[in-house]
């Protein structure tokens, strides 16, 4: 059987974060389609990510939301999508709204 090999500092850090479904679904597909594949990276297509369940229009907007917050990288020429795994770069979405309110 197979199985997909994701370092365990990246799950904790998917477990401890603040995703929406849709955000969680993205990533999901992301991590399968690379770390799954045993590549560093995903080749995808925004039609793509109805495997997910998340319609096209509304892909955009949830990548940007990740790439934002710095959970996931994109090279939109290559159609590439990787994690980040510098995991400190990653800001959960509580951490931002506090450092707006300070």
């Amino acid at each position: 059987m197979a199985s997909t090999r994701i370092p365990n500092r990246i799950l904790d850090k998917v477990i401890s974060s603040n995703f929406t479904k849709r955000q969680l679904k993205i990533l999901l597909l992301i991590v399968r389609s690379s770390y799954g594949l045993a590549k560093p990276y995903a080749v995808l297509d925004k039609g793509d990510f109805f495997h997910a369940g998340i319609l096209p229009y509304q892909v955009e907007d949830e990548l940007r939301k990740l790439l934002m917050r710095g959970v996931v990288r994109w090279n939109p020429d290559r159609k590439r999508f990787w994690v980040n795994p510098h995991l400190k770069e990653w800001v959960d979405k509580k951490r931002k709204a506090d450092a707006f309110r300070n």
